[in-house]
């Protein structure tokens, strides 16, 4: 990693505070805060230790040096915000997803590489210690299912954005099984259903496993998890905290009787040591943002060593695409 990165938050909101703390974590420096809102840009600023601000990249001055730019903007305004950000020569993590549809996403990482630079979606989860876990313990094996549950409160003060609440939540799935199952997403043939606004079932097969998403903006408690089904285990991934439990495949009479015990056991004090890990790290939440980051910051010597390739952020994006028609044309 190059000494202390040069770091820029484009949009101080929530997210953008986030960022600010993940850069700080990981070796980053915030040297510039960027968002329309003055006042915003400049309270983020102060507790970065007294950022430079503008309403825009390019308001900035040209000769300071970026070397990542952190684009954490609705949306709509992530095309523009790469294209300044990359124009400055800088690495640029974008929020998911990284552009509206797949052929934004291929122009972007397009411009990119003209650029001889590159660009990391924010696909978290799959940076998680809890789900890297997992997959190691499936040492390289496909499951037999993918069971994905998000239920989101994300919408409650919004309820006429729950759909597209929901289909921002898209990529986790899709980042998580592409993890799982590179070069897999493209072939799925998807089934999808919305039984309500902000309700999103949705099932494949990825080669012979069995796939399912379902994502909620009304179903509680609040949660996000993936469940891992082998003829071995069964792994459970607990994707808001960021760790990982799983139970042993005996058939037998003692370990049905058993097995409810066993499994709140086991997942209460892997759930009580994560607690500790992650108050002894100071991550209060987004678990997996930090080493994104922290990989995005090292990948600036070997941009190869990237959290994430051109091809499977491009995968990702394709397949939210042939989710989200299915929807429309429902």
């Amino acid at each position: 990693m190059i000494r202390r990165p040069q770091v820029a938050i484009v949009g101080a909101g929530l997210m953008g505070r986030w960022h600010a703390r993940a850069c700080r974590r990981a070796g980053g420096r915030v040297t510039a805060v960027v968002d329309l809102d003055p006042d915003a840009a400049h309270r983020l600023a102060a507790a970065c230790g007294g950022a430079a601000t503008a309403i825009s990249l390019e308001a900035l001055p040209s000769g300071s040096r970026l070397d990542v730019i952190h684009v954490c903007t609705p949306i709509d305004a992530h095309a523009a915000q790469v294209r300044a950000g990359l124009s400055r020569g800088a690495a640029v993590i974008v929020e998911k997803p990284l552009a509206p549809s797949a052929p934004q996403t291929e122009a972007l990482l397009a411009h990119a590489r003209a650029c001889r630079s590159f660009l990391v979606p924010v696909h978290q989860t799959a940076c998680q210690d809890g789900f890297r876990r997992a997959a190691r313990w499936l040492d390289g094996r496909p499951p037999r299912a993918f069971d994905y549950r998000a239920c989101s409160a994300g919408a409650a003060g919004a309820p006429e954005r729950a759909d597209e609440i929901a289909a921002e939540i898209l990529p986790h799935p899709l980042a998580l099984l592409d993890v799982l199952l590179p070069d897999t997403l493209a072939a799925i043939d998807w089934w999808v259903d919305r039984p309500a606004a902000g309700e999103l079932l949705v099932s494949g097969v990825a080669a012979r496993t069995a796939v399912r998403f379902l994502i909620s903006m009304h179903a509680r408690p609040p949660r996000h998890e993936l469940m891992l089904f082998t003829d071995e285990q069964t792994v459970t991934v607990d994707l808001f905290h960021g760790f990982a439990w799983r139970e042993r495949g005996d058939t037998s009479r003692g370990w049905k009787v058993a097995r409810p015990f066993a499994a709140a056991a086991v997942s209460g004090c892997t759930a009580a040591a994560n607690l500790a890990r992650r108050a002894l790290r100071r991550e209060p939440a987004y678990p997996g943002l930090v080493p994104l980051v922290r990989g995005t910051y090292e990948a600036l010597a070997d941009p190869d060593r990237r959290p994430f390739s051109d091809r499977h952020t491009l995968d990702v994006a394709r397949a939210r695409d042939r989710i989200l028609q299915q929807i429309v044309r429902g």
